[in-house]
């Protein structure tokens, strides 16, 4: 079977899960949503509802203000709340917000519109300013009586007369509407009027309909084409070569015609990926969407195309293109080159004089396929620009390594696949997930999660079947296809194996519990290990910042050249200028790297001088395994055992300034100079315990590591609540690589530490 055959057996023949949507033609008054859709408070995470605000543009993304309790949030985190605390779809807020004083797209709403957000409180004969109703003003206070009285109406449904409930015929403006569900009986209820409804489904639909991502292979069951969905349009493949130069076609999704025909038809593509072509004189390099001009026939005889392969193409042919860079006699690699540099043996990707990081070599293999990887010096590119991060192409389907979140990349974004069921019901594969580091990962930005709007039905397989209430958190990587990363973790060997005090089981490597006022390690494990820090390395850094005498209200200039870090998610663009008040909060609160290179190195005078006075300074505390080569963490070799950092960490988180930072929940601050037009920045504290309530001590200041020699690391200075004694409790080699899962183990030890200690 040649090439071509085996394509067409794979790629049209095979059987994927179909999802049909039931999703209704035109407004039905007696159906609006279902009691399961507006009871999902599962349905966006915090994350996910920053980044639906994001990307609706609204004043409201970065609101920040008080919640209900008085507690100073941003939005989203107030929204979140609400819908955890009364058990509602955050979706159904958001729509809220919408319909009563258009919240999520006004870019310069009133006081009037946010003190009275959600309309609660406020009926149709109502004044604004009635003393009667002013204990619901307030943004915080509407969002959550918005939630809460929908739970209220599920919770006494049955004991209040004027609640309107299902199956009964009620009189809505001059029209009959018998609501088919709870759900639609609460909304009469808080909305009585059949306009102000429909306009709520409008929104819904208009939000959260079922859409599949931009760049998403698709055909309809039992028909031969196959489309690609593309900038809201539907592009035809009118051959084989156009679509497997382009993709693989185990990606393709098989989905209803009705679903195929919501998309406009857009421009056929015709043309093989990499294909030379001729319109007339001029000739191109067909490059995915971007047709690359030659700069003349001679540079193509140069570059040793075969003037047989040259397809002759017409003007219409190339409208669908995009103009690229021209290809000059000097570009002797068109399509690039992957190579890596044999001193720090960290891959890119070239082109067009410029060098992008790979932080996954898996992202090689996806994206570029057809190349091999080079090895080189560092010499060969010291000549060339920086570029950006090379990101997954779109339409990929991937997990972070440790953690159990599926996502989609679209538009260089990672969209949270939200369940199972949304997973197979939009037809995906389980077979075709790539899984990467979570540096990789994280260079991604976060987009809006991908949902169905409606109950779906499908035609289930044995590869994508799951039971009805399957969450994709519960599915986990498999083995074949799943990378070790803490393979790469320092541990200590199992004959050196060490405890202090009482034993505590963990899979952590070392522990290190002190009783601050007299230094004593009361329980440990492996304390005399010599271990990474990762960005525990952050506070010696702000340490000696604060003995060098910084300036914290002078501003400092981000300059790409010289404050680029790796693995880093600071936003910030060139020239853009930030107090150093604000760039220790984001290097101590968030652990971002590149505001660590912008205090220590602000003009380029090199960071290896204060290197040297931090390991004086540690020198000086008689910590002789205790060592930097950088100040951002990232290195293996910064190094130290817990028995010396839990030392270090006592001394130095003494320091006032550097404990209020420590010791921060959360920060918000503006740009002094913005560029992007995003100049407001909010961050909670890199550790979720810092911002809960139920635990049996003050944390008084703590800062997190992570990288996957050093593992988990966290350094906390807590208070127990019951008696105020304090202790340094430090956790390094924390073998638990998930964002939400590695502060389990820390936490177990901490509570350990408060009732036996």
């Amino acid at each position: 079977m040649n090439l071509v055959n085996r394509i067409l057996f794979f790629g049209f023949t095979m059987t994927i899960a179909i999802p049909y949507s039931l999703r209704a033609a035109e407004f039905n008054p007696n159906y609006i949503i279902s009691d399961a859709e507006m009871q999902d408070s599962h349905a966006m995470d915090r994350s996910d509802i920053q980044a639906f605000l994001d990307d609706k543009g609204g004043f409201i993304s970065s609101l920040q203000t008080f919640d209900w309790q008085g507690i100073d949030r941003m939005s989203s985190d107030i929204i979140y709340r609400a819908a955890q605390d009364n058990n509602i779809n955050p979706k159904y807020i958001l729509v809220k917000l919408q319909k009563e004083q258009s919240l999520i797209t006004d870019t310069k709403p009133s006081q009037k519109q946010l003190d009275w957000a959600t309309g609660y409180g406020v009926c149709d004969t109502c004044n604004m300013s009635d003393p009667d109703i002013q204990k619901y003003k307030g943004f915080g206070t509407q969002i959550d009586r918005s939630a809460g009285i929908i739970r209220w109406y599920y919770d006494n449904m049955n004991t209040q007369s004027w609640i309107k409930k299902a199956n009964i015929a009620y009189t809505i403006d001059d029209t009959t509407v018998t609501p088919q569900n709870n759900a639609t009986a609460f909304l009469y209820t808080y909305t009585p009027h059949l306009h102000g409804n429909e306009n709520f489904w409008k929104l819904w639909q208009d939000w959260f309909e079922q859409i599949y991502p931009d760049t998403t292979l698709v055909q309809v069951s039992g028909e031969p084409e196959i489309y690609l969905i593309q900038n809201g349009q539907r592009r035809k493949f009118t051959n084989m070569t156009s679509l497997v130069t382009r993709f693989d076609p185990k990606m393709i999704l098989t989905i209803p015609k009705t679903e195929l025909t919501r998309y406009p038809e857009g421009p056929a593509i015709s043309l093989p990926n990499y294909a030379i072509v001729k319109n007339e004189s001029e000739y191109y390099l067909i490059d995915y969407d971007y047709k690359r001009k030659f700069e003349s026939y001679e540079t193509v005889k140069q570059l040793g195309y075969n003037p047989d392969e040259i397809i002759d193409v017409t003007s219409e042919d190339l409208d669908a293109y995009v103009a690229g860079s021209v290809i000059t006699a000097s570009n002797v690699y068109p399509l690039g080159r992957l190579v890596r540099v044999a001193e720090n043996n960290q891959l890119y990707y070239i082109q067009d004089g410029a060098y992008h990081s790979l932080y996954d070599e898996t992202i090689a293999q996806i994206n570029f396929p057809n190349l091999s990887i080079e090895k080189i010096v560092a010499s060969e590119i010291s000549g060339l620009q920086k570029g950006s991060t090379t990101l997954l192409k779109n339409g990929t389907l991937f997990g972070i390594i440790g953690d159990s979140k599926i996502y989609v990349v679209e538009k260089q974004k990672k969209r949270h696949i939200a369940t199972a069921e949304v997973f197979v019901g939009l037809g995906y594969t389980w077979e075709n997930i790539i899984w990467i580091n979570q540096y990789a990962g994280d260079a991604h930005e976060t987009g809006q999660a991908l949902y169905l709007d409606t109950p779906i039905s499908m035609v289930a397989n044995e590869k994508n079947s799951i039971s009805s209430n399957s969450n994709l958190e519960t599915q986990e990587p498999s083995p074949s296809t799943q990378l070790d990363p803490v393979e790469y973790m320092v541990r200590t060997p199992e004959d050196k194996i060490s405890f202090i005090g009482k034993q505590i089981t963990t899979p952590i490597d070392s522990y290190a519990i002190s009783n601050v006022e007299t230094g004593e390690i009361l329980a440990g494990k492996n304390v005399d290990t010599v271990r990474p820090m990762a960005s525990l390395t952050k506070i010696a850094t702000g340490y000696q910042l604060l003995l060098d005498g910084i300036m914290m209200e002078k501003t400092t200039v981000y300059n790409k050249s010289l404050h680029d870090s790796l693995y880093d998610n600071f936003r910030i663009i060139e020239g853009e200028a930030v107090k150093n008040t604000y760039l220790m909060d984001v290097m101590l609160v968030s652990s971002f790297n590149a505001p660590a290179l912008m205090l220590v190195n602000p003009k380029g005078e090199g960071i290896q001088a204060f290197v040297t006075r931090m390991n004086q300074t540690v020198a000086g505390l008689g910590l002789t395994q205790t060592k930097f080569v950088d100040v951002d963490g990232i290195s293996e070799y910064n190094v130290s055992t817990a028995r010396e950092y839990t030392k270090l960490f006592a001394k130095l988180a003494r320091n006032n300034t550097l404990q209020q930072y420590l010791g921060k929940k959360s920060y918000s601050f503006t740009e002094s100079i913005d560029h992007d037009g995003m100049p407001d920045h909010f961050d909670t504290h890199n550790n979720p315990l810092a911002n809960e309530a139920n635990i049996p001590y003050t944390i008084i200041a703590s800062k997190t590591g992570f990288t996957y020699d050093a593992g988990g690391c966290l350094a906390m200075l807590i208070e127990r609540k019951t008696d105020h004694t304090r202790f340094v409790v430090l956790t390094m080699g924390n073998p638990d690589f998930g964002k939400k899962t590695r502060f389990n183990e820390p936490r177990i030890i901490a509570d350990w530490a408060m009732n036996n200690l």
